[in-house]
């Protein structure tokens, strides 16, 4: 070989040990070790990439073959190789001499001297071994606790990769069951060796410190921090780009190699187009590159790949082809009479153990929706998503994030819970995108190209109407994006036909797959106007009626859920009018900090109060409310006395708020009181409106405290009292989000399974009122009426229809309390209490007299005279 060939002279060498069978039970199998072998043989043979001269494989070996396979490849080398060496196995660190150990088929984990390799035998294997140029990873768990010296010779380049800390697993890459891939580190490091993506310098060569970047950068955001230790006395290159300037654009390969995903993923899109090109050249590279794409290590890019080129996958938004979930029969009154159930599903059910809630798992737990009787379940973003935002930071409208699953599978759950009449609503964020979307790439990048005015750009920032800082210099650009919300979403521009087009594209793509409607997270700010809050602008409403022309024209049965932190008067503006309806559906906020305050305070004032305003709608639109979800409790529709007055209350400590709100559960905020938590229940399903429930409220979980923000509400639902809270397989250090740990909500005592079995729990007396709900036509489109009690702290009115009626009461008192009501138009009738049926007096033409209890309630129907039926 030529000396100034960038690999340098002498021969290339590389030695692959991947253990990942094990004979003693203590140590289970691994899949990765084997895949781990085959793709790092694939890369470093390929003569038009790594070019090693011989690669030696040895796959779940002894520890004697072991150690003997590594010290005879270190020995046998002359002074101007390259010697690459990669290890894939079980690490362990003995607990009395913390020493790391390598782990083969042989091992025993309770007698690692004599039956594992110490991880130090590479340092002796290294002083053996005259190359001048040796790179050796160690992917195992613990690899950190390596501390052998690798002695360094003057001119030498010794490198030791080491892909996890002491304290830290080194994890097998999150794939699908059915496609089991290499770890996490080596899909990451060979994967950017064999697309390409490695070479950030585009010098057409990727060195061990590229490589090792990219890897370091695609594991980021995980529990795995990889490290290299060792000297480097010039550029050791392990591959050749198989992207050169030659054969590609200069703005496709900088895609193809770009540390971003969401770079990678416009590539895709860019290759797909090729595929279809008359120019055989260009098909050609294009299936060349979606190949290597394929094996990215970010899954979002490999499937996106892996689509294109089976040819399946749509090349535009708005594109409708492909499968779709089995609908429901059409009902037109679905929205008015449903009882909607949020969930945030990678904290609901994890179906495949990587402890991440997921599709799979949410379909295994359908049949316990269906029991507790909810109709509607909405889900918090699932789209691909950076997730510095929860979701809500959209990189990719028209793919589901990949810890979640695949689109078949998200179709597979929808159609099981069509079989189970239970509907599916997804979270929709149409303000904004994740600075990651490839909508926004592309405008920072040509400002005069398609996606140029897609975002809300200018010269300079300026103050804001709310006196926060809403404008970010972009530097690729050269100008200032707005963002109402986070610096990492940049807001749509609604003023572009174009954007107006594209969001209506991503409701059909959808709405095509089965989804039975969407919540319009973020709807009443759509468009940004000097010295006005944008706020619910006519703007705005024109194009909601438009979403809902769209929607009814090809549609049946589809819904807009509208969201709107008003007082009922101003949120019900987004319903529109007969003529040019919005949203079915209007979800308000106000009620539900006020039912916190007269919980309190001991009184039904602050609660009748809104339902004042709660004025008759149409027939075919419904209200929408909540006693708490994924956010924290707004108490931006309270004064500033009440907002006082409810900080004191509810939230004692300061770790339980928020710049804007409280970050608790319901069961916390209410004292874990039984009898409160049941209360409010009681109103959330008798008030006017189809109640949302948020996962867990049913059973009374409780909140973490310990972790950021909102991730405090949003921890795993507790099925079991098993250490994984029958959430998820994972050990508990693994699992997405940490359990709830306070002994009062832990989930030994706070779980579906034990409230499932006893006679008399928070999830019975739930479920009891969700079935009598739903089997009350008054309680679900009845007209509300107050009935005067004459005691400020009992609330009454009535749910009616022109056929039947049922009297609701709640006490908002801790101690009992007697109430006379006026229900002289109902005379003659016997209330019939609706939970146990007991009937009580008849109804006369004097005031009718009710106690009741401490924080009681009562549902009574009035449908029957003495005798029979009115």
């Amino acid at each position: 070989m030529a000396t100034d060939d960038p690999f340098g002279p002498g021969i290339r060498r590389a030695l692959v040990i991947a253990n990942g069978k094990y004979r003693h039970r203590g140590l289970p199998d691994l899949e990765s070790p084997t895949n781990d072998a085959q793709l790092a043989k694939r890369v470093l043979e390929n003569p038009d990439l790594g070019r090693f001269d011989h690669v030696e494989v040895h796959e779940d070996r002894d520890v004697a073959s072991m150690q003997r396979a590594l010290f005879a490849f270190f020995k046998s080398a002359q002074p101007e190789d390259f010697l690459f060496v990669y290890i894939s196995s079980h690490g362990k660190i003995d607990d009395d001499t913390h020493r790391l150990y390598l782990c083969a088929i042989d091992t025993d984990p309770d007698l690692l001297l004599p039956t594992a390799m110490p991880a130090d035998f590479l340092a002796q294997a290294f002083e053996a071994c005259r190359a001048s140029r040796v790179v050796t990873v160690l992917d195992c768990c613990h690899a950190g606790a390596f501390e052998g010296e690798i002695r360094q010779r003057r001119g030498d380049s010794r490198i030791l990769i080491l892909t996890a800390s002491r304290y830290e697993r080194a994890h097998e890459a999150d794939e699908h069951p059915a496609h089991v891939g290499p770890s996490a580190f080596a899909g990451a490091f060979f994967g950017g060796l064999e697309s390409g993506a490695a070479d950030v310098d585009e010098n057409g060569w990727i060195s061990v410190r590229e490589a090792f970047n990219h890897a370091l950068n695609a594991l980021r955001n995980t529990k795995q921090t990889p490290q290299m230790r060792g000297v480097l006395t010039s550029d050791l290159f392990l591959a050749k780009s198989p992207i050169t300037a030659q054969s590609l654009p200069p703005e496709i390969a900088s895609l193809v190699k770009h540390q971003w995903p969401a770079a990678r993923l416009l590539a895709v899109d860019e290759l797909g187009h090729w595929i279809g090109s008359e120019q055989p050249d260009r098909q050609t590279i294009a299936e060349d590159l979606l190949t290597r794409l394929r094996n990215d290590p970010d899954q979002r890019v490999s499937h996106a790949a892996g689509q294109r080129l089976a040819g399946r996958h749509a090349s535009e938004p708005g594109a409708t082809a492909g499968p779709a979930a089995a609908e429901l029969p059409p009902d037109p009154d679905w929205h008015r009479r449903t009882i909607f159930y949020e969930i945030r599903v990678r904290s609901f059910a994890d179906g495949n153990g990587d402890g991440i809630g997921d599709f799979a798992g949410l379909t295994e737990r359908l049949d316990y929706l269906q029991w507790l009787g909810v109709g509607t379940l909405v889900l918090t973003p699932i789209y691909d998503s950076p997730l510095e935002d929860d979701g809500h930071d959209t990189s990719d409208f028209h793919r589901v994030h990949p810890d979640l699953g695949t689109l078949d599978e998200f179709l597979d759950f929808v159609t099981a819970a069509h079989r189970r009449g239970i509907r599916v609503m997804l979270d929709l964020v149409l303000n904004h995108t994740s600075r990651q979307h490839r909508w926004f790439q592309e405008s920072r990048r040509d400002p005069t190209g398609r996606y140029g005015d897609f975002y809300v750009w200018q010269e300079a920032s300026e103050p804001s109407a709310d006196g926060d800082d809403h404008w970010t210099l972009d530097r690729v650009r050269g100008q200032y994006y707005w963002h109402r919300f986070g610096v990492c979403e940049p807001d749509l521009n609604f003023d572009s036909d174009d954007v107006q087009q594209a969001m209506i594209d991503v409701l059909r793509y959808w709405l095509d797959r089965g989804v039975d409607g969407f919540r319009l997270v973020t709807a009443p700010y759509l468009y940004e106007r000097v010295g006005v809050g944008g706020e619910g602008l006519d703007e705005t409403h024109t194009y909601l009626h438009r979403l809902r022309r769209e929607v009814d024209e090809h549609y049946t049965g589809r819904l807009l859920l509208g969201w709107a932190d008003r007082w009922p008067s101003g949120a019900s503006e987004y319903f529109g009018s007969a003529e040019r309806p919005e949203c079915g559906v209007v979800l308000y906020t106000s009620l539900m900090p006020r039912i916190f305050l007269g919980m309190r305070q001991e009184t039904h004032y602050p609660v009748s109060e809104v339902l004042s305003e709660t004025t008759r709608i149409r027939d075919d639109c419904q209200w929408a409310s909540f006693l708490r979800n994924g956010d924290e409790l707004s108490l931006e529709n309270v004064g500033e006395n009440d907002r006082a007055y409810l900080r004191n209350m509810y939230a004692p400590s300061p770790r339980m708020l928020t710049d804007s709100g409280i970050r608790r559960r319901l069961a916390p905020l209410l004292d874990g009181d039984r009898s409160q938590l049941e209360l409010c229940m009681a109103l959330l399903l008798s008030l006017p409106g189809s109640p949302v429930l948020y996962y867990g409220d049913e059973i009374g979980m409780g909140e973490n405290l310990a972790l950021p923000d909102c991730a405090a509400i949003r921890t795993p639902m507790q099925w079991t009292a098993d250490r994984g809270a029958g959430f998820s397989t994972a050990e508990p250090d693994n699992l997405a989000s940490p359990l709830v740990v306070s002994p009062a909500y832990a989930p030994a005592v706070v779980n579906v399974e034990s409230q499932r079995v006893e006679r008399r729990s928070v999830l019975k007396t739930v479920r009891g009122l969700v079935q009598t709900r739903r089997k009350s036509e008054a309680l679900t489109i009845g007209a509300f009426e107050p009935v005067a009690s004459h005691n400020a702290a009992v609330l009454a009115y009535l749910r009616r229809t022109r056929t039947s009626a049922v009297l609701c009461l709640a006490n908002f008192s801790q101690y009992a309390q007697a109430a006379a009501l006026s229900l002289e138009e109902f005379a003659g009738r016997q209330p019939i209490e609706m939970s146990g049926h007991t009937r009580f007096a008849l109804i006369g033409a004097d005031e009718y007299p009710v106690t009741l209890s401490g924080h009681g309630f009562f549902w009574f129907d009035l449908a029957e005279t003495a005798g029979g039926t009115a």
